[in-house]
């Protein structure tokens, strides 16, 4: 029987399990695909329950952008394969097609991203019943600076009304805008959400939020840890490797790199969409080398570009949780300039699937707003295949399966 939203977050129903989702445009398809073989193998843990669900396990789903958009689904009972659905419909509608420069115009249509959100996520709310697990939403307000998290905890900051303020409640927001405000790529386009309310019911405050890349949370793994420890955040989670665990998602990592003159040639507009990319790519491999520092992670993800994955001693000692990254190199292949030339060795990520790749579609992998059918197609075989190298009899830690599936 799945459990309550309360057995979820309280500290005192045993060992708790977060999984975090990176940010990544239509390469969240890529993360659905990294998500099918865990949520196969916890399936086959629970004897085979075709009802099975991942809010059945983790007791708190989060994540930035397009995580968000995956964590939405999956916190409200979705299978993977039925995000997956979703996701296959949505990106050619919301990817396929782009417009502005990425930095002061979207490279998205919103309004149609909110017509996509709003097949799936209708008018619930962020107290909605149907949330059967905690969810975390990250966002990144530019009118007063915040980093935003958005929680359904119920003890979470400004989740109901504070006492004499006009705040509103978090707990009112409509889901599709929480998760617009994780998504919305580009500054000029920002989602609006009242925030505030006087006693007639009228606006007297209103946010101006951006994609919570734009922050240090496209990848949301450091953050979710704080929820989890951090008094303030009312969580009262225990640390310890078994007491609390965590799976972090990546969409696909590859180094944010131009040769000299491509740079050279670049607009304004795209030097500093190629700035902003790599200051996000530090910020993920700053989170993923902070939580390899407080864990022994069974499997270290290489953090540098001389292949290091802190995976000496804990800072602390003793591991602060049980945490795993999971993830896969977005390989290119260098092209040939004379048809003479021989081929190059298959990359890993060929060896992978198992067949080679033009060059041209190694270098189209990366690019999140490639919302093509052949591409959505090419990340999922992609991240399924990946996938299936984590998954397994010792992973997730059987040290966290749940009461009901030993007894």
């Amino acid at each position: 029987m799945p459990r309550t939203l309360f057995e979820h977050l309280s500290p005192d129903t045993g060992a708790k399990r977060i999984l975090a989702l990176d940010g990544g445009g239509v390469k969240g398809i890529l993360t659905l695909g990294l998500l099918k073989p865990l949520e196969d193998e916890l399936r086959r843990r629970a004897g085979g329950d075709a009802d099975f669900r991942l809010s059945d396990y983790y007791d708190l789903i989060g994540g930035t952008s397009t995580g968000a958009i995956i964590a939405s689904g999956l916190a409200l009972g979705l299978s993977v394969d039925e995000v997956t659905e979703i996701y296959t419909r949505l990106s050619p509608e919301v990817f396929g097609r782009t417009a502005g420069d990425g930095v002061v115009q979207s490279r998205f249509d919103s309004k149609r991203l909110r017509r996509a959100l709003q097949g799936f996520l209708g008018a619930k709310t962020l107290g909605s019943e149907d949330l059967k697990t905690g969810l975390a939403v990250f966002a990144k307000r530019l009118d007063d600076g915040a980093a935003w998290v958005i929680t359904n905890h119920p003890l979470g900051a400004h989740y109901d009304q504070p006492e004499g303020t006009d705040v509103y409640p978090r707990k009112r927001y409509r889901l599709v805008d929480v998760v617009l405000a994780s998504t919305s790529p580009s500054y000029g386009d920002a989602v609006v959400i009242d925030v505030a309310f006087d006693e007639r019911r009228r606006s007297t405050e209103k946010g101006y939020f951006v994609d919570g890349a734009i922050s240090a949370s496209n990848n949301p793994s450091v953050q979710m840890l704080m929820l989890a420890l951090d008094p303030a955040q009312r969580f009262g989670w225990k640390p310890g490797a078994d007491n609390l665990m965590m799976t972090s998602c990546g969409a696909g990592n590859r180094l944010p790199r131009l040769a000299g003159q491509a740079y050279e040639a670049l607009p304004p507009s795209a030097r500093a969409m190629h700035a902003v990319r790599a200051l996000i790519h530090d910020g993920d491999m700053l989170g993923v080398t902070l939580l390899q520092a407080f864990s022994k992670p069974r499997r270290p993800w290489p953090v540098n570009a001389e292949g290091g994955d802190e995976s000496g001693p804990t800072v602390f000692g003793a591991p602060l949780l049980n945490y795993q990254r999971i993830d896969v190199m977005l390989d290119r292949k260098p092209k040939a300039k004379r048809k003479s030339d021989p081929t190059p060795p298959m990359t890993h990520l060929e060896r992978l699937i198992g067949r080679e790749l033009d060059a041209d579609v190694l270098e189209q992998l990366d690019r999140p707003g490639n919302g093509h059918a052949k591409n959505i197609a090419l990340l999922l075989e992609i991240g399924i295949a990946a996938g299936r190298t984590f998954a397994g009899a010792d992973y997730p830690d059987p040290r966290f399966d749940l009461a009901s599936w030993r007894a």
